[in-house]
């Protein structure tokens, strides 16, 4: 038994001793590696483009910020006017206008949500769109350099200047991206009209 398991064993180690003898004749010989270091987020915090689309972003979010303080106040004001009220209604009406108050706040409030979400998705969408066409130009600028390897300066533990290409990168990044069109929905959170 113990003879079996020790020719299967011998068996199977010759067997991929060969397989990799093999593999390895048939393997071209690899390049030698030629490196160049992007840095990646300070290019993203200089890029023209960026800069492009956190303006269009602080503009639409402080429209929209306004916009719902401004209806939040309403609401404020209109449940004031709804306790001034709350002895001379019947408790029936007041308790169905209570509750349609609070539907319609809250309705308001799952809008605005959902138009603080869609924002951020349009930033990290144009953020992605920005860095497509970043690593569209490092792939360029790596051919017109002989570089075969561009790795990021965040994975990278000691490097000689020499090696960073970021500024180069960064001045094609803008010359070929200097703006970029956010392409949000403004749409105003609104509550139906009160009763």
């Amino acid at each position: 038994m113990w003879t079996q398991r020790f020719a299967v064993a011998m068996l199977f180690v010759s067997g991929a001793i060969m397989t990799t003898s093999a593999l390895a004749q048939g393997v071209e010989k690899l390049p030698v590696p030629s490196i160049a270091i992007i840095d990646v987020d300070k290019i993203m915090q200089e890029s023209l483009a960026v800069k492009s689309a956190r303006t269009q972003i602080d503009e639409i979010a402080g429209d929209l910020q306004e916009k719902i303080a401004a209806e939040e106040e309403a609401f404020r004001s209109e449940d004031q006017q709804l306790q001034q009220q709350r002895t001379i209604l019947t408790p029936d009406v007041y308790t169905e206008r209570r509750q349609d108050l609070q539907a319609r706040a809250a309705s308001f409030q799952q809008r605005a949500r959902t138009l603080r979400q869609t924002l951020d998705r349009g930033m990290a969408q144009t953020m992605q769109r920005i860095q497509m066409v970043l690593f569209d130009e490092v792939g360029k600028l790596a051919k017109e350099i002989d570089v075969n390897l561009v790795l990021p300066r965040s994975q990278v533990v000691v490097v000689f200047d020499s090696l960073d290409v970021s500024d180069e990168a960064l001045k094609r990044l803008n010359e070929r991206l200097s703006e970029i069109e956010m392409s949000l929905e403004r749409k105003t959170p609104s509550a139906p009209a009160p009763k």
